[in-house]
């Protein structure tokens, strides 16, 4: 009978216990927090940085979380909420520019002070353009197969996209069938689902990891 190959364990040099976690969240394609109950800030991963310094609807000062000014939504009371009471709360920050989703949760850690927060900001697209590169590439579509994909990511109707790419709707129909086809899903709304449901990557890979005050 036949066995297994044995397995091969090559020592790699591995990163200190505290630099693995940091390095791990820079990979995450969504932004990640960790701050007090007053938004004192105690992490940040790469992806929260980009959006903070955007500043639209979330922004830091001094080490501190702030909303923008104008800005709906009551992060406080969610912050309060997860911080006292153990709850996990979704907070819609919205202002005439921009809006933003926001879930809070209690982030309780061993050895670590307690009521911390962990706020997870929402991405800003359902499936970045990275993500769905790679979901185009491992189920095989067309280039022009990926344009009418990425339309359709963006909400566009099926008769704008054949306006913006200048064909014939009856074209872009049957190449939403064979996008559909190749996904394995049965409309629209499914290939939607199967384009969110790929894991959030960051769009470049970041090596090691930098401190708070450091980026």
């Amino acid at each position: 009978m036949n066995s297994l190959p044995e397995t091969v364990f090559v020592h790699q040099p591995t990163l200190l216990p505290a630099q693995l976690p940091l390095a791990l969240f820079d990979q995450v394609g969504c932004g990640l927090l960790v701050c007090d109950v007053r938004g004192a800030l105690r992490f940040a991963n790469r992806m929260a940085h980009q959006e903070l310094g955007r500043a639209r609807v979330l922004r830091s000062a001094g080490q501190q979380l702030h909303q923008v000014e104008g800005t709906g939504g009551d992060l406080a009371s969610a912050l309060r909420l997860a911080a006292h009471r153990g709850r996990r709360s979704l907070v819609h920050l919205i202002n005439a520019d921009d809006h933003l989703m926001v879930t809070t949760l209690p982030f309780d850690v061993p050895g670590a002070e307690p009521g911390l927060v962990l706020v997870v900001l929402g991405r800003r697209q359902a499936c970045p353009d990275l993500e769905l590169e790679m979901l185009a590439s491992s189920y095989g579509l067309t280039l022009a197969e990926r344009r009418v994909l990425a339309a359709l990511m963006r909400e566009a109707k099926p008769s704008e996209i054949a306006d913006e790419h200048e064909v014939k709707l009856s074209t872009v129909r049957t190449q939403i069938c064979s996008i559909r086809a190749k996904l394995g899903t049965r409309s629209i709304e499914g290939l939607l689902l199967r384009a969110a449901q790929v894991p959030p990557m960051a769009p470049v890979a970041f090596a090691m990891p930098v401190a708070l005050g450091g980026r």
